[in-house]
């Protein structure tokens, strides 16, 4: 069986099942590491001396919490995944980076759960060994404290955005032979460089014109061919750049070895085509049990959406995109999206202090900041959902005005058995605005949230009737009868949820913008001393006019408002809209309220647009 070298330290037997990651120079990567990085290189000579060469094949699990920590590691090449001991999202680790510091140092087992996401090497070292080391050379345990307390320190919201932008190598690969996927990868490529991304695009062509002819279809296997090729893209992915491969819809090697390379496949499909059995479309099925897959569907303007949930369980998607061939706007979105630089704005509640993200959306068209997501809650959901519709913030001024001001729409009231209102005529209203659109056949990508009244916890509404989703979310208890879904009963998603910040900061595309329209000012009955059990129902005394919608509100508002700090601090941009003082149910004061929205975020946004915008 080949041997598997490693400078600086004894020769190793590869595994029946090579992982392609060859000839890796010990010292070279203990050098790039930042433990190591400030060592001379008889230190680093010896330390090479120390180290075993392990092999993880995408999947395979490192170690679990409450194992014993016997080693400390050093990643040549690939990416793992580390997760809390309950199964929380802790964070990636990527080439050149160390891994068991923490334990190995404390001597208490390991706390986390650490797999490989793709085909891996690392570098073992023995804890005995490293520890003798250390203490040899003090500026390397000083270096592995520094590490430890910025772990220590990056919040989750750090984590999953260095997350998204750590993700360096994806692949591109057509569903059918029928896709020209050379020309998306240009478009794709295109669009990375031109949001600051420095991406490099290989193919078949590439790797032959480096290599020689039919290198990029060499098995993957024990041979001097194999070497050369993966020594080569090592190289490659050791430059820094970010690596699109493109393949080809056919099941070979080259196909296998751009799905073994990327952590993240992008499965680009024609949405006027229903999925089909294939061997690509299985094996990339079986990958993403551990590598994101993200759906691409060309769709020209105005064409059907087509099965898109069918083809996002076909292949195991855990989002999908829409692109049109001709449109710049879409590739350029993408790429924000896959370099962890896409802009997610969310939207609270708070029924007519909602207006104020009217104008919190022109100031965005204004300084012109993209959005890439949108999500809301109750009020917020409404608007989000007009965004990812396609209004401008103009139009959504207009709509508001017709469905808030100029009509009453929630005045069929009912026997208060259940709500004081019945809610057809609202929703009804919803189905004119939004038509039948889905959710998941919106261009942009959106969700909303309601409220399970059943199992007390928040549900998200990224698929099916947008016009019924959007209603839910804005189903006051008391007000609106609850949705029944499932048996179980639904409502405004304020109640458990006023501010998604948490639910958008979980899908790692980038930056997050909140804006706020809760208030802080409680319910009050001013110069009523009591207890007077029935001050509020003498309007003499209700000098507040204290209505049972604000008592309703007021209690959802409670509820939801214990989590807000904490929502708050997961956006990169939190605007806490200036709304004290407007009724719950102020629609007559539309105007005010959109102008305060848009003053209030114009200077704030153009501080996140020169901060954010040029990382």
């Amino acid at each position: 069986m080949p041997a598997f070298a490693l400078s600086g330290a004894r020769r190793f037997e590869l595994s029946s099942n090579p992982i392609p990651i060859i000839r890796m120079e010990t010292q070279a990567v203990l050098a790039q590491c930042s433990l190591f990085a400030g060592l001379p290189a008889l230190a680093l000579s010896r330390l090479a001396a120390l180290c075993t060469p392990q092999e993880l094949h995408g999947g395979e699990i490192l170690f679990r919490a409450g194992e014993p920590s016997e080693h400390f590691y050093v990643v040549a090449s690939g990416l793992l995944r580390v997760d809390a001991a309950d199964g929380a999202y802790a964070g990636e680790v990527a080439r050149y980076e160390p891994l068991g510091e923490i334990s190995l140092l404390s001597g208490e087992p390991h706390s986390a759960v650490v797999r490989a996401l793709r085909d891996s090497l690392l570098l073992r070292i023995r804890r005995a060994d490293l520890v003798t080391f250390l203490s040899t050379y003090p500026s390397a345990l000083l270096a592995m404290t520094r590490v430890i307390v910025n772990r220590m320190r990056r919040n989750q919201r750090q984590a999953q955005l260095e997350a998204a932008r750590r993700a360096r190598s994806r692949t591109l690969l057509p569903a059918t032979p029928a896709i020209d996927a050379a020309l998306h990868a240009r478009q794709l490529c295109q669009a990375l460089a031109e949001s600051g991304v420095a991406v490099e695009l290989i193919d078949e062509q590439t790797v032959d014109a480096a290599l020689g002819p039919a290198m990029a279809q060499t098995p993957i296997d024990h041979s001097e061919r194999h070497r050369r090729l993966m020594d080569w893209l090592n190289e490659r992915e050791a430059s820094g750049r970010h690596l699109l491969y493109c393949a080809a819809a056919r099941d070979e090697p080259w196909t296998e070895r751009c799905l073994r390379q990327s952590d993240r496949v992008l499965l680009l499909a024609d949405a006027a085509q229903a999925p089909q059995p294939s061997a690509v479309l299985e094996r990339v099925r079986a990958y993403a049990q551990r590598t994101p897959v993200d759906l691409l569907l060309l769709r020209p303007q105005g064409a059907p959406a087509g099965e898109v949930l069918a083809w996002r369980e076909r292949v195991g998607a855990g989002a999908h995109h829409f692109l049109c061939p001709d449109e710049p706007r879409d590739y350029a979105r993408l790429a924000r999206l896959l370099s962890g630089r896409g802009i997610g704005l969310v939207l609270s509640g708070g029924g007519a202090r909602g207006f104020a993200h009217i104008g919190l959306i022109r100031a965005l068209e204004e300084l012109e900041i993209p959005v890439d997501l949108a999500c809301g809650t109750s009020m917020g959901a409404f608007f989000a959902a007009l965004l990812a519709c396609g209004y401008e913030a103009r139009e959504l001024h207009d709509i508001a005005r017709a469905t808030f001001v100029e009509h009453n729409y929630l005045n069929d009231y009912v026997l208060p058995r259940v709500s004081l209102i019945r809610g057809r005529k609202f929703l009804n209203r919803l189905r004119e605005i939004f038509g039948e659109r889905r959710i998941e056949e919106l261009r942009l990508p959106y969700f909303c949230v309601s409220t399970n009244l059943t199992q007390a916890k928040t549900v998200m509404h990224d698929h099916g009737p947008l016009a019924l989703w959007v209603g839910t979310s804005m189903a006051v208890p008391g007000i609106a009868p609850p949705v029944v879904w499932r048996g179980d009963l639904l409502v405004d998603g304020a109640v458990t949820n006023s501010l998604p910040t948490d639910l958008m900061h979980a899908l790692g595309r980038g930056p997050v913008i909140a804006s706020d329209v809760s208030t802080e000012a409680a319910l009050r009955a001013p110069g009523i001393e009591g207890p007077d059990p029935e001050a509020l129902l003498r309007p003499e005394r209700n000098t507040e006019h204290v209505s049972l919608i604000d008592i309703l509100f007021g209690g959802i508002a409670l509820t939801s408002e214990s989590g807000v700090r904490q929502r708050a601090s997961l956006a990169d941009l939190y605007l806490r809209m200036p709304v004290s003082g407007v009724p719950l149910f102020g629609w007559k004061r539309l105007d005010d309220i959109a102008e305060r929205g848009y003053r209030h975020a114009l200077g704030p946004l153009a501080d996140f647009k020169r901060e954010w915008l040029k990382r």
